[in-house]
């Protein structure tokens, strides 16, 4: 085997060390790939290991390799196809990343109405205890005289015309009570471009995604710190606030309504040909 056949013989085929290749020939790090593409350096080194499952759904990986590889020049389609192969030998993400996954509390079967049943049954005995101690225990005189005296009847109540029953002594005098919705509530779904402003605390700011159809976003606050990173189905809203300038990411913006601090505001159009639209949020709402 000549030289040149072992150096194209040892290129990489999966799609991570291509990527990590190419990046070191362009004299890129992973830190200065990860600030061009808008994702944490974390992230950048997981697309290289081949580490999906940190990443979340499929749709998220190939988003992110589509981008990887057009930042560096190379054939997306082939490195969607080198993914895609790969996948046949690694397990299926989830939408949850594999950090909020390994966060999350074990489901079990909970344990706390067991203990409670017994604290109460341990105080109503120590009760009758107490109450059997103080007063001893009494029963009723009983006598068989009693069973032949007559009980006596009340009087049904008498009718006055046109003014109903009159009020027995047994009338409940308690006044009845309405549910009311409290002064303010909001109903789902009732925010609209026209609604009221949100009331935020000063440098943040409230965003309100409306979905008609599947997309992923990202957004990050002013310091770099992911507010939101997940996919919204179809016909769902999704809220988060953070800390101005926002940065967000809209994978499939034309199908996405944006409400910002409670009012609708336009979204610019992605360039010709693509969906993807990356905008960005100041401290007053305003889209720039």
């Amino acid at each position: 085997m000549t030289r040149p056949d072992a150096e194209v013989a040892e290129l990489p085929t999966d799609p991570g060390s291509r990527l990590e290749r190419h990046r070191e020939l362009a004299g890129l790090t992973e830190q200065q790939v990860a600030e061009q593409l808008n994702l944490d350096a974390a992230a950048v080194s997981a697309l290289e290991r081949d580490d999906y499952s940190a990443l979340g759904a499929p749709v998220f990986v190939r988003g992110h390799l589509k981008r990887y590889a057009a930042l560096l020049g190379l054939d997306e389609a082939e490195i969607l196809g080198a993914y895609d192969r790969s996948r046949a030998q690694l397990s299926q993400p989830t939408l949850v990343p594999k950090s909020r996954a390994e966060m999350m509390p074990d489901r079990g079967s909970p344990k706390w109405p067991w203990l409670l049943s017994g604290v109460l049954l341990v105080l109503l005995a120590a009760a009758i205890v107490a109450y059997v101690s103080e007063y001893g225990v009494r029963l009723p005189k009983w006598s068989g005289d009693d069973a032949a005296a007559p009980v006596p009847v009340s009087p049904a109540p008498r009718l006055q015309a046109g003014t109903g029953a009159e009020p027995g002594p047994a009338q409940s005098t308690m006044p009845a009570v309405s549910e009311q919705t409290e002064p303010g509530a909001a109903t789902a779904g009732s925010v609209g471009s026209d609604a009221t402003p949100v009331a935020l605390p000063a440098g943040q700011v409230a965003l309100e995604l409306q979905f008609a159809a599947d997309s992923w976003v990202e957004i990050y606050d002013g310091s770099g710190k992911a507010v939101f990173y997940d996919l919204g189905k179809a016909g769902t809203q999704r809220v988060a606030t953070g800390a101005a300038p926002l940065s967000v990411t809209i994978g499939n913006a034309p199908a996405v309504t944006m409400l910002v601090n409670g009012r609708g505001v336009a979204l610019p159009a992605p360039p010709a040909g693509q969906t993807v639209g990356r905008y960005s949020i100041g401290p007053d709402g305003a889209l720039r």
